[in-house]
């Protein structure tokens, strides 16, 4: 699985204009073949903040994206950022749920009994 986030920085005026600039691609993105979650982000303690984050299947998956018209998209969010835009691929090769706070519970747990 690859994770796209791309985190951008603007006033808090033109924040509205950028979340309805990339509203419109998130379902369409939804859709895609490959594409696991796609959600943007209003950062709470940073009220000129917007973080979009994109899960995808694997690396081909996430290249059709990006060679499709979506980029532009993208790349217009880039743009508009304040600040360098952070923009990270991270590549997951293992997801674990809940479970990982029961062992670290029962292991805590032992080492106190």
């Amino acid at each position: 699985m690859v994770v796209f986030t791309l985190r951008v920085v603007t006033t808090p005026a033109r924040r509205r204009q950028l979340a309805s600039l990339v509203e419109p691609m998130l379902e369409p993105t939804r859709v895609e073949p490959g594409c696991l979650s796609c959600t943007l982000y209003a950062d709470a303690g940073d009220p000129r903040a917007l973080l979009l984050v994109e899960e995808w299947a694997s690396q081909p998956a996430l290249d059709r994206h990006l060679q499709s018209d979506a980029r532009k998209a993208l790349i217009a969010t880039m743009e508009m950022s304040s600040q360098a835009p952070v923009v990270r691929f991270d590549t997951v090769l293992r997801r674990e749920g809940l479970e990982v706070i029961e062992t670290a519970l029962a292991r805590g747990q032992a080492t106190q009994s």
